[in-house]
């Protein structure tokens, strides 16, 4: 695809790159982009969402200037049309859904932009569906809570988080930098641009895995309840995502199976190693088992979380 100027009205002298959007999914991530593109420029915005409460709040607390529960489709028809620009913050599964349901709203020189924690499932797919001259992005804003829910939204949540974008040949360098500047708007560090099937490929292991470890560490415990006395940061640090959202993730799971069940396999074999060290109670190789993941661990963080392009 072509660079296509007129994909929508670029502002000039404004960090963001529209003056109004549709938000679908006034959940935990989609209200804390609201609420931090708003921050950063006047933007009118509307929102739709699966349950009317989201939409009742945002708009009371003027959050979004207009909204529709999905069901009012005549609403959600309607508030699709006027929009050039069209951010989903959805759960895996209703992405397509959604596009195949809604594919006659969007008219040319529309941007779609999801923002969901999986690419490869669907981008192909979801620009397939789209009418000619629709333009489907995919992005991942590397940011998140324990708590879901438009009552968690935070204008914060992203300060100093990477953002994904993730291209495919058919998008354009307008939608990619239009994604860029709403990634700078809402206070992310780091940018990075991969393809969808790489980003699944790496999310599995700095996600996916971090949770399945964390969900299982809390599991493995057979005694007593009161341990939770006898725990400190660093328990505390590597069970903190197990107060999970659990509808979300075990769609985000099985979605990425293949690219996840790859990692755990890598994942169990370490394991197996640090196992077999102590069982023949090699202090040598425990040792240098350590170094080699401290050393490593180290080279990671020097790399920081700025912005770096």
């Amino acid at each position: 695809m072509s660079n296509q100027g007129s994909l929508f009205i670029m502002q000039e002298n404004g960090p963001l790159p529209m003056k109004e959007c549709v938000m679908v999914g006034m959940g935990l991530m989609g209200t804390s982009m609201v609420k931090a593109m708003k921050e950063a420029a006047p933007l009118v915005v509307k929102g739709i969402d699966l349950y009317a409460s989201p939409i009742e709040k945002a708009s009371r607390e003027h959050v979004i200037d207009d909204g529709a529960v999905l069901s009012d489709t005549e609403k959600v028809r309607s508030l699709l049309s006027g929009s050039r620009f069209i951010i989903l913050a959805l759960y895996p599964s209703g992405i397509l859904p959604f596009i195949e349901t809604f594919r006659d709203c969007f008219a040319p020189g529309t941007l779609i932009m999801d923002i969901c924690g999986l690419k490869g499932a669907f981008v192909a797919s979801a620009q397939q569906l789209l009418p000619e001259g629709v333009e489907y992005l995919g992005t991942h804003p590397m940011a998140g809570k324990e708590k879901s829910g438009y009552e968690n939204g935070d204008s914060e949540l992203f300060l100093g988080a990477s953002f994904i974008i993730t291209p495919t040949e058919l998008n354009s360098e307008t939608a990619i930098e239009a994604a860029r500047r709403i990634a700078l708007s809402i206070g992310c560090g780091k940018i990075r641009q991969i393809s969808p099937e790489e980003h699944d490929r790496i999310i599995a292991y700095t996600s996916h895995l971090p949770h399945v470890m964390a969900a299982s560490l809390i599991r493995c415990w057979q005694d007593s309840e009161d341990v939770a006395s006898y725990t400190g940061g660093s328990f505390r640090d590597a069970t903190r995502v197990a107060e999970i959202n659990t509808g979300l993730w075990t769609q985000l799971f099985m979605a990425n199976k293949d690219q996840l069940d790859g990692i755990l396999t890598q994942y169990i074999e370490e394991l197996e190693t640090f196992r077999a060290l102590l069982d023949n109670q090699d202090e040598e190789g425990m040792k240098r088992f350590l170094e080699e993941s401290s050393e490593r661990k180290t080279r990671w963080m020097k790399r920081g979380d700025r912005y770096d392009g």
